[in-house]
């Protein structure tokens, strides 16, 4: 019994041992890691340091020569960016005073469109006049030939064209086309006596001249 005991006795203690040594392996290999860290921490420090040696040394100043080539190059960039400037602003001006013609063609071509649509409506209200001075007043004709012509006149109203008398008025250039002249002594010099055909306005604009006779005396 006693042999027994004393051959498994043994072996106990030899396997006893090993676990010691598994522990020794893995505490040095934590400290080889923890060993790694330290030397990567210390580069990385190290890295850091030198950065900010780098940042914090001075550079050399300029010399005069560079610092007579920076004034000279700013003061080329000025003169270039106040010509680009000049250039800009008178590029705008030109392109609005462009507009303003453009505005003022359109505008122009309008009105000689619209005046000249309602000259051409003029000699009809002209021949209806015409035809009233050869018919009675009280004749059907006639009271035709007057609704044609106040319908006429409404539709010129909207577009403010409207006649002017002339007889009895000195005569002016700006107004009236002296078709003859006469010499009456009872009237003024340079009024006009009759009228050929009627002048009309278009808002405060000459629409159309009056043709007339002025009387000139001698």
């Amino acid at each position: 019994m006693t042999d027994e005991k004393s051959k498994k006795n043994p072996k106990e203690k030899a396997s006893s041992p090993k676990e010691p040594a598994k522990e020794q392996k893995s505490e040095a290999g934590s400290q080889k890691a923890e060993g790694s860290k330290k030397k990567s921490e210390k580069k990385k420090s190290s890295s850091v340091d030198n950065k900010k040696k780098k940042s914090t040394e001075k550079k050399p100043p300029l010399t005069q020569k560079e610092i007579d080539k920076l004034i000279v190059e700013n003061a080329d960039l000025q003169a270039k960016t106040k010509e680009v400037q000049d250039n800009f602003l008178l590029l705008a001006a030109e392109f609005e005073n462009f507009k303003k013609r453009i505005n003022k063609d359109q505008l122009r071509t309008k009105e000689l469109y619209k005046d000249s649509m309602l000259i051409n409506l003029l000699p009809v209200l002209d021949d209806i006049d015409r035809a009233l001075q050869h018919h009675d007043k009280d004749s059907e004709i006639s009271e035709g030939f007057s609704m044609i012509r106040s319908k006429l006149l409404s539709y010129l109203e909207n577009y403010k064209v409207s006649p002017f008398n002339v007889v009895g008025e000195k005569f002016d250039s700006e107004k009236h086309d002296a078709m003859l002249t006469r010499a009456v002594e009872d009237e003024k010099d340079n009024i006009i006596l009759e009228e050929f055909e009627k002048g009309y306005m278009i808002d405060k604009k000459v629409l159309r001249h009056a043709k007339v006779i002025v009387n000139i005396i001698e």
